[in-house]
């Protein structure tokens, strides 16, 4: 079963929708699910192991990722939110985002994740951002998250303020909260398709990349490796942020009133990112 360079005998595996593994209850479960719950389960193990080690100095072993990655994510939400308080409020909601798609993507480059472990024809492990269902209902739950913090921050009423002022009824401004609303739901397509196009993608260059490779794969493996460990940080910092931006803007608007000026609570989430990577 395990088969690391199988691939070169009958041609790259290259498939951009999760395969079925077995069923429970008239239920498939697929092998990015599969992987999924595998990846949870492992964060809530080191979660509980670290929260149990956890102490004033940082301590060497499992704690010191957890806490550098913790206090990685407390930084990036204070420029976002441009409050201490806040980024120390939420960081461990956005960086559980995170931390989940940084092990998703990186443990996707292990030999039994793809074809390196199958039954038949079918890949046991597909990573869970490389199957549109998972990043899609992950950013459904990202702005889920988003709605739930906003309404909790300003309230029911304060947080309509957010699409539709406080004139709701003015025709321009019925009309532009229509337009915020639907926005939420391009939020969710882009946030789900920016990670799941460059997982994907990922995924089919390392496939041929060991195709083309042939008994030199590991060779050509490890530049291709390398740089997808890259990707992998970057689009779990993209969703991170972007995310967090949402946040920001939604949470501000009663003391901004829809400001249109040059502070990032006020500014285009893409271009903010567009900026900062700049």
């Amino acid at each position: 079963m395990f088969n690391f360079f199988s691939a070169v005998e009958s041609g790259p595996h290259v498939s951009l929708k999760p395969e079925g593994i077995f069923d429970i209850a008239g239920f498939t479960v697929t092998n990015s699910i599969l992987y999924g719950l595998l990846v949870s389960a492992a964060i809530i193990i080191m979660g509980i192991s670290a929260a149990r080690k956890s102490g004033i100095h940082p301590k060497r072993g499992i704690l010191l990722p957890f806490e550098l990655g913790l206090e990685f994510i407390r930084k990036l939400l204070e420029g976002v939110f441009h409050s201490k308080e806040k980024a120390a409020q939420y960081a461990p909601i956005f960086a559980t985002f995170f931390i989940f798609i940084v092990l998703t993507n990186l443990s996707g480059l292990l030999p039994i994740v793809g074809t390196g472990l199958v039954v038949g024809e079918t890949p046991i492990f597909r990573p869970f951002t490389a199957d549109i269902n998972g990043t899609l209902a992950m950013s459904v739950i990202g702005i889920l998250t988003v709605q739930y913090l906003s309404i909790r921050e300003s309230g029911v009423k304060g947080h309509l303020k957010h699409y539709f002022t406080d004139k709701p009824w003015n025709p321009i401004n019925f009309f532009i909260g229509i337009l915020e609303i639907f926005s939420e739901f391009t939020r969710i397509l882009s946030l789900a398709l920016r990670l799941f196009l460059n997982t994907a993608v990922g995924e089919i260059l390392v496939a041929v990349f060991l195709f083309v490779g042939g008994a030199f794969g590991s060779l050509t493996f490890m530049p291709i490796a390398l740089f997808e460990a890259l990707v992998a940080l970057i689009q779990a910092y993209v969703f991170t942020v972007l995310c967090a931006t949402y946040l920001a803007l939604a949470i501000h608007h009663d003391e901004e009133e829809h400001s249109f000026d040059d502070s990032p609570t006020n500014a285009d989430p893409e271009l903010i990112f567009a900026q900062e990577m700049a």
